[in-house]
């Protein structure tokens, strides 16, 4: 995290999500590091944060994640009848 936000200062991600454990613990250094060093964080989701990690096990682990998450982010909801992505395929 600290090289990375030596060399940024800006990370996006899209279509971000967490389905398992290593990718949650490794999110939450990242992200941790990243964010003490001052790095912007833009992300696109079909998931609100507090459904990220959803279930898994130990999920306790990763909810200071989650708070820290949305305490760091503006989380906006973009809503709509069209599917952007399918407009593509016409």
């Amino acid at each position: 995290g600290a090289e990375l936000a030596a060399e940024a200062q800006v990370l996006v991600f899209d279509e971000f999500q967490i389905t398992d454990v290593a990718d949650a613990m490794v999110c939450r250094q990242l992200f941790d590091a990243c964010w003490d060093r001052g790095l912007v964080l833009v992300a696109t989701s079909n998931r609100p944060p507090d459904d990220l990690y959803e279930d898994g096990p130990n999920r306790e682990h990763f909810l200071p994640f989650v708070r820290r998450l949305k305490a760091a982010c503006k989380v906006s909801a973009v809503a709509g009848d069209t599917d952007h992505r399918r407009l593509r395929l016409r």
